[in-house]
């Protein structure tokens, strides 16, 4: 059963992946943990061993999911879990300064999702990553070939 950990200090940002996953369909057997700061991904990434975390980077400090990531990278038992950034951050990089992209990918995040997020991109990778289908009636509803 794929675990999927969803980070995000805003409850209603939370229910919107939650409910996301469920397009997979109740038979998909995807466990949601969830985490409302960075110490709490952090101590929940641990604790379950999530096969993907979508972190929010900007939480309670401007890159609190950035410290979290950082923190779950160093960790021997959760480093390679894949990590998805998850911001309303979209800054291109300009002159010497880093973009968000560069600043995630360089924290440590495997992507970059920027708010509002693509379902059917979103859905699509998650079902490579997890190695899951997508019933067929979320597929014609989202358009899917």
């Amino acid at each position: 059963m794929p675990r999927v950990l969803i980070v995000d200090d805003k409850e209603e940002n939370r229910y919107v992946l939650k409910n996301f996953f469920k397009l997979f369909g109740m038979n998909s057997g995807i466990e949601i943990e969830e985490a409302s700061s960075g110490t709490n991904a952090v101590e929940q990434a641990k604790k379950y061993k999530p096969d993907l975390i979508i972190m929010d980077v900007k939480m309670e400090s401007d890159y609190a999911g950035l410290d979290a990531t950082k923190a779950i990278r160093s960790d021997e038992v959760i480093k390679n879990t894949p990590i998805w950034a998850l911001t309303s951050q979209a800054m291109e990089a300009h002159d010497d300064e880093e973009g968000d992209r560069d600043k995630c990918i360089k924290a440590g995040c495997n992507d970059y999702i920027t708010k509002p997020f693509d379902q059917v991109q979103l859905i699509q990778k998650v079902a490579r990553l997890l190695k899951l289908e997508i019933p067929q009636k979320t597929r014609m509803r989202m358009g899917i070939e």
